[in-house]
């Protein structure tokens, strides 16, 4: 009797030492991001004052310099215009025979709630643009605990949509910006997304970094979501959803989440 009392006393300690420690971890991230925020700006200082001197000490280019300069903007001004062009009839065609692709033209927007089992919620509500191969996705972001809460605006401002069939291969640039304390980053992100059952069933897959100026990341993260239609009325489907999500922060702080949600897409094809 007295082993057993004891045991159930070590497990206790064993999970309100385990349960402290986590829920201290959003206010470290918080203090993380102060402490990049300041390395950031002492090392703009220092590039500033390096650049100005160096200009002082330079004051012309030769012109096989500037022969150069012009040469590589040439060149560069012709693959920006081929890229564009291409982008253009890409688009165009898939705008064309866009009834072989599904959720081409849409306006989707997601309520998506994650919760741990160590009293760690995230809140997620999104809006997303699609047209064609491209698209547009910005969400608020809220990471909270017992003692602190880290919320930021995170937008994909552009996504490359690549369809094959029923699924789109994504690339996309953006930011997201945290409001306290005020930081922001420069994010990317990649994903799939997989339409089943004649696009009732949808499933998604994506994974968003943030730029690295260090060993540290502020942010990556691995989201997995299903969700199915059980409403349909014209050009309006009403979706329950379902995941998981895999955050990390500094490379240190690490969430697993379970996701439950409600889409809602409005069909423009």
């Amino acid at each position: 009797m007295v082993i057993m009392t004891n045991l159930k006393l070590l497990i206790v300690i064993i999970i309100f030492t385990i349960s402290a420690t986590l829920n201290s971890q959003v206010k470290d991230i918080k203090e993380d991001i102060k402490n990049d925020k300041k390395s950031k700006s002492s090392k703009t200082y220092s590039s500033t004052r390096s650049s100005s001197s160096t200009r002082r000490s330079s004051s012309y280019y030769d012109d096989e310099e500037s022969f150069g300069d012009w040469i590589f903007g040439e060149i560069l001004y012709g693959l920006v215009k081929g890229v564009g062009f291409v982008t253009y009839q890409a688009q165009m065609n898939v705008l064309d025979n866009r009834e072989r692709y599904p959720n081409l033209i849409s306006l989707e927007t997601g309520y998506d709630f994650g919760t741990t089992i160590f009293d760690k919620n995230n809140f997620n509500p999104s809006l997303r643009l699609n047209w064609g191969i491209f698209a547009s996705d910005f969400r608020y972001s809220l990471l909270m605990d017992k003692r602190a809460n880290l919320q930021s605006l995170d937008w994909q401002v552009l996504v490359v949509r690549v369809p094959i069939k029923n699924l789109k291969i994504n690339y996309g640039i953006g930011f997201t910006s945290v409001l306290s304390p005020k930081k922001t980053y420069f994010e990317s992100s990649a994903g799939l997304d997989l339409s089943l059952l004649k696009t009732k069933l949808n499933l998604t897959g994506n994974y968003r970094w943030t730029e690295s100026k260090s060993a540290d990341r502020y942010r990556q993260e691995v989201k997995l979501n299903g969700d199915y239609v059980v409403m349909e009325k014209g050009q309006f489907h009403l979706s329950p959803m379902i995941g998981c999500t895999y955050q990390e922060y500094f490379n240190k702080y690490r969430y697993w989440f379970v996701n439950i949600g409600l889409r809602i897409r409005l069909k423009g094809n």
